[in-house]
């Protein structure tokens, strides 16, 4: 939808503006001021690989992140302040556009195997990134209803991520082995 070639470039970046206009009339329920948003409009780099095509802009750190998790409607099964980042994942200090996938492609691939087959210009995304999307996107339940999301840009102690799940009509966060093909659940990726 974003990335059609030179000649819809003007129309894209008007799509996109529209789109950053929501997410911020959203973000502004957690203080975030609505040109901090916009300041991010840049059109999707060429370089990123195809199915990284929806644009989510992360708020990083700027905000705590269990005050996200929580005003996204999300339990968070853990300590969030145990999640770090690894793998290449990075959470960013500040608010940041990126483009992501829901991971439905790794379906029933570990954590480990699609942290050990990332491309070029693709990133594992991170519980900052998750909770993002869960925040930004108005279909997360029909996502989540699907598959869980896997969040490989991070760790939780030694051996585990993060991943986001419909657990009876509500949204949860959980962690579990990195090492495990789980077939209800994908790994998410990012790229900006």
């Amino acid at each position: 939808m974003f990335n059609r070639g030179p000649e819809a470039r003007v129309e894209g970046i008007g799509v996109l503006s529209a789109e950053l206009e929501r997410q911020a009339d959203i973000y502004r329920g957690l203080g975030v001021q609505k040109d901090a948003i916009m300041r991010l409009l840049t059109p999707r780099p060429d370089r990123l690989p195809k199915e990284l095509s929806i644009p989510v802009v992360t708020l990083g750190v700027s905000v705590d992140l269990d005050h996200q998790a929580r005003f996204a409607g999300i339990t968070p099964y853990f300590d969030l302040s145990r999640a770090h980042d690894t793998a290449g994942g990075i959470t960013y200090a500040q608010p940041r556009l990126i483009w992501m996938h829901d991971g439905k492609k790794n379906k029933n691939k570990s954590i480990e195997w699609v942290r050990d087959h990332l491309k070029g210009n693709t990133s594992p995304s991170t519980l900052a990134d998750g909770i993002a999307l869960a925040i930004t996107q108005p279909n997360i339940k029909s996502i989540l209803r699907n598959h869980a999301i896997d969040l490989p840009g991070s760790a939780v102690g030694s051996g585990s991520a993060p991943g986001l799940f419909d657990w009876d009509g509500g949204l949860g966060l959980s962690h579990h082995l990195v090492d495990s093909a789980v077939p209800v659940w994908g790994s998410a990726l990012s790229g900006s």
